[in-house]
């Protein structure tokens, strides 16, 4: 007859609990961080895209810059 010589201990389950927590805060930091991006592009592409002086004189690379720098001041 062999026997488990693990001994649970009482603090596993809290464990587990915590994993589950660590998980669902990276979730929410995801979509958080998703939704900062679209808000942080779309007011610059549409004004890239409307405004004549924009228009002629930013190219995508400036946009994607402008877009980056907007992301990480809204951090």
């Amino acid at each position: 007859m062999t026997r488990n010589p693990t001994i649970a201990s009482p603090n596993e389950e809290r464990a587990s609990e915590s994993k589950n927590s660590v998980r669902e805060a990276v979730r929410e930091g995801f979509k958080t961080a998703a939704i900062a991006g679209a808000v942080a592009a779309v007011p610059t592409l549409i004004g890239c895209r409307t405004i004549p002086w924009a228009k002629a004189n930013l190219n995508y690379t400036a946009q994607a810059l402008i877009i980056s720098a907007v992301g990480y001041w809204d951090l």
